[in-house]
Formats: structure tokens, sequence, C-alpha cells
């Protein structure tokens, strides 16, 4: 039985309710005469629909971290009203769909505005699974790492419902935040920070990062000095360590939404509508089944006589196998376009001359094309792999993302080539 620390809710309808995950399980806060929020529930159940005494008016909910994805982006305007708009438009380009018909999933934040430009922050929220909502449902919804206050240019972390996870702040607002896989502050923990900053930088959200921030919960969950310690070093970034503050409401709450029960019945209609669609799928799928058969048999018929007149054909004609067996042995050699050395020129003359990227190693056959090399630009690189597979289209390329060498600080990089089978005689 988990350990709780319970006080009951009071009845001032005044009060608000802040329903938030906290290290280990969900915490209830609520405020106080001063609209300080003073926590009522601390260290409760992992799964948030098996909290008891649940309060129903004015309760507020911050979803995990790990249950939202963040997208910031840069806008070539300061136009306020238009950046809803704007974030769908740079999901839909990322590829990134709500789940359909479970409320509003998507929201915008403005993380800084300048003449003409403006950096925001799209949040999607996935729609919450089974037991992912208490009873009665929340008055509004919005992120956990919303409700914290961050400091200027940083990096924090803290755990949250047994994860680590941790936000980016710029001028004190919100501009990126992940959960992570780990539950200890390990390597695997920090590679995936930097991965998620070196990802951000290449989106052209740059970021001025003066420290690092680890906030704790006096629990043997926290880091030892020596994970702090590493993360810093790794970071290359000053790192404090300090308790978790508590909790703020934000000047404004989101407009996320998730789909109330409601929806169940207009999932049940969806299910209806569907299986219809499924059985005139079927009955149509049986039709074309039946006359694609018939053509089929047709076909097969016409084509067994194509394929004797052509077994006549080839024995009439016997010699033109002979000459295209002698072709075959000679293409290696006469096929210039696949000499190692011309190989090499086609390569080497697509490298612009203002870039430093070098070939470390080059071989090549006929079929086979290998290049190691390495470049101090990252960029370089992945145009470079590019330019290869449009310069040589004859060959299948493997082209993986460069690897960067710590040791060099230079981004190595390893292609494979291989000459398509159509392309063999």
């Amino acid at each position: 039985m988990r350990g709780l620390k319970i006080t009951r809710y009071m009845s001032n309808k005044k009060s608000s309710h802040l329903l938030i995950p906290g290290p280990e399980g969900w915490e209830i806060w609520t405020t106080d005469a001063d609209d300080q929020l003073q926590s009522v529930l601390d260290d409760g159940p992992l799964l948030v629909s098996e909290i008891a005494d649940m309060p129903s008016a004015k309760l507020v909910m911050g979803f995990p971290v790990r249950e939202a994805l963040a997208v910031p982006f840069k806008a070539n305007t300061d136009d306020d009203a238009i950046f809803d708009d704007l974030a769908s438009m740079h999901l839909e380009k990322s590829g990134i769909r709500p789940e359909g018909n479970a409320g509003r999933l998507t929201d915008c934040f403005s993380v800084e505005q300048g003449e003409g430009q403006s950096t925001l922050l799209a949040v999607v929220l996935s729609a919450p699974e089974p037991g992912g909502l208490p009873s009665p449902l929340p008055d509004a919804f919005d992120i956990s790492a919303r409700f914290f206050p961050m400091a200027e240019n940083a990096i924090t972390l803290w755990r949250e419902l047994g994860r680590w996870v941790f936000a980016v702040s710029s001028h004190g607002k919100l501009t990126y935040f992940q959960s992570l896989s780990g539950s200890r502050l390990s390597g695997e923990t920090i590679r995936d920070v930097y991965l998620a900053l070196t990802q951000l930088g290449l989106q052209g959200v740059n970021l001025e990062l003066s420290k690092a921030v680890v906030w704790t919960s006096g629990s043997a969950s926290d880091p030892s000095d020596d994970e702090v310690k590493a993360f810093g070093r790794q970071l290359g970034a000053e790192v404090t360590v300090g308790p978790k503050p508590a909790p703020q409401m934000p000047e404004s709450i989101s407009k996320l939404i998730p789909a109330d029960a409601r929806s169940e019945k207009r999932v049940r209609e969806i299910r209806k509508k569907r299986n219809v669609l499924i059985a005139a799928v079927l009955v149509l799928y049986v039709g074309l089944a039946t006359y694609f058969g018939y053509q089929y048999i047709e076909l097969d018929s016409s084509l067994k006589k194509q394929d004797e007149l052509t077994r006549e054909i080839r024995v009439k004609h016997s010699e033109i196998a002979l000459f295209n067996a002698d072709w075959q042995q000679l293409a290696a050699v006469v096929d210039s376009q696949r000499w190692p050395l011309q190989l090499l020129y086609r390569v080497a003359t697509i490298i612009p001359p203002s870039q430093d990227l070098r070939f470390k190693v080059f071989e090549a056959s006929r079929e086979r094309v290998v290049i190691r090399g390495e470049s101090s630009d990252l960029k370089a690189t992945s145009s470079y792999a590019e330019k290869i597979r449009r310069a040589l289209k004859d060959y299948e390329w493997s082209l993986p993302p460069a690897e960067d060498d710590r040791k060099t600080e230079r981004w190595k990089f390893n292609y494979e080539g291989k000459l398509k089978e159509d392309q063999k005689l």
C-alpha cells in the first residue's frame, strides 16, 4: 500500500484544485486564501483513475510530459491571431496528425516575439488511454511542465511518475519538453537530452542554454552527486540541484480538451458506419474477385500461347542468345561508366569546393562502391549523401547518418552503393 498524505478538501467554492503528476504518483494541490497552491495529496496512486474523493469544482489537470509531444518552430510573423493556424500547418507539414474524434488535442504557445518573427511551441496531446482520466472530469487541462517556474535559458530535469523528464526554457518561458526512457540519471538519459537539443538546433530553434537544473524529491530515486557531475560534464553546463518547487497556475490555461463520455457515442456511430462500409467493401471485393478471376483465366490462356510462340522463335534464332552471353562477359571492360576511376571522378566532382568534406577510403568495383570520409559540418554530409544518390542513380545506396567523432570533433560517414539488379547485364 503506497503511503499517502491526504487532507480533506475544503468546500470553499472559490478554491481551485490542481491535479498533477508527482515523482512516483499523482498529487493534488489546492489554492489557499492567498491563492497559493498547497499540497493535499502527496504520492498518490500511479493511475489517476484510482484516486478517491476527487474534488469536483474548479479542477485543473496537468497531463504528464510523456503523454504530450512538444514541437517548437520559428514563424516569420508576430501576429498572434494566426499562431494556431501556423501551428496546424507546421504539424501537418511535419507529418504529425492528432487522433481524430478525441477532442482538441493541440495547442500553441508563444515563446518569444520580435519584429516580424516569433518562436512558438506547438503541443500535441495523446488521446487518453483507459484509466488516464479521473472521475469526475476536470474543468480544464494543460501540460504539467507549464505549471512550474523555469529558470532563464536553462534545461531542467525532474522525475514524473517514475521516469525522468526534462524541459528547456528560453527567457523563463517553456520552449521544449520531453519524457526520457530511463528511471535513473544515467548516460542513456544524458544522451537522449543531448540528441533532443541537437535536433532542435537542426530545426532552426537555437537555444542559449547557460545552465542546467535538477529538481529532487528527497527520495531514494534522487540522483547521486556523481550522476549530477557526469551530467554536467557531458552537457557542458553548470548544474544546480535543488528541491522541486511548488506548482503555480499559468497565466492562461491551455485549450486542450480530451473527448468526454459523449465521444464514446461518436465512436460507436463511427464503428457502425465502418461495419457497413466493410460489408460493402466485401461485396465489392467478391464481385471484383469473380470478374478478375475470369480475366485471369483468359489472360493465362493467352500467355501460354505467347510462350509457345516465343519458344519457337528462340529455336530459330538461337545465335542471339550466344551473342548476348559473349557481350555480358565483356561488359566489365566496355562499360566505361563503371570503371573505378570513372566512379571516383563522378562522386568527387559533386563535392562543392567550399565544403570541408574529404574521402578517407574509396573502394569500387563494377557492382559495388564504398566511400568512407569525414567533414566538420553535419549538414554537408547529409547534402552530399543526397547528391550521391542523384549522381549514381544506377546504384542502390545505403546512406546512414554521419556519426560524431568526439576525438577529432568531425562527422564521419560510411556510404555503400550496390548496382541495381535491372542494371546488371
